[in-house]
């Protein structure tokens, strides 16, 4: 990965790969102090892209952003919303990726930008790594760890369960539980700890 650093998040073994170089503290400083007096307010959204690499990569990419759907309205989405949901207060638009494995994908309604602004990265190593590795020269990549065996039996997780099936009227599986999960370890600094 050359050009960018790797670091590690905090949250739930995801792995980060930031293709932003470091800006040093003062200049940024000045320009967040410039956007804030100046009423401009640059982040009102931003573009969360989801891949999911393995196997039934079409059903797993559907039942993925199921989950980070439900995650991104679970605390302040509201109705006719023009965005995907929102994280943390900030719009977010979803994009499936990879592109050609969307059929299964329903219920977006965002416009999302490309390249992502984030893309987040399901599946079973190294194939996570090495897709996230493609990802990492335009945005910044999250590998997020898959949920371990007997999530679906943790008592932590049955007000998931019990959403997921209310919207959705079937079990969550693995891709839908570790995506949900990912979005609310991020909290609501998703795209602002990057």
């Amino acid at each position: 990965m050359s050009g960018s650093k790797r670091r590690a998040s905090e949250c739930t073994r995801c792995t980060a790969f930031s293709a932003r170089r470091t800006i040093p503290a003062v200049p940024a400083l000045a320009a967040v102090l410039w956007i804030a007096l100046s009423g401009i307010a640059a982040a009102h959204s931003f573009t969360a892209g989801i891949l999911v690499v393995g196997e039934n990569v079409e059903q797993d990419l559907a039942e993925a952003v199921r989950g980070f759907l439900l995650a991104s309205d679970e605390r302040d989405g509201h109705p006719n919303e023009t965005s995907d949901g929102h994280l943390g207060g900030v719009d977010v638009q979803v994009l499936p990726l990879p592109a050609e494995a969307t059929g299964l994908v329903q219920e977006l309604t965002g416009s999302p930008d490309e390249p992502a602004d984030v893309v987040v990265v399901l599946g079973l190593k190294p194939a996570a790594d090495d897709a996230a590795s493609k990802y990492s020269r335009a945005s910044t990549v999250l590998v997020q760890a898959l949920l371990a065996e007997g999530w679906n039996g943790d008592d932590r997780m049955e007000g998931f369960i019990a959403r997921y099936r209310l919207a959705y009227g079937k079990e969550p599986g693995l891709l839908a539980a570790s995506a949900y999960h990912g979005k609310r370890c991020s909290g609501p600094t998703f795209p602002l700890n990057l």
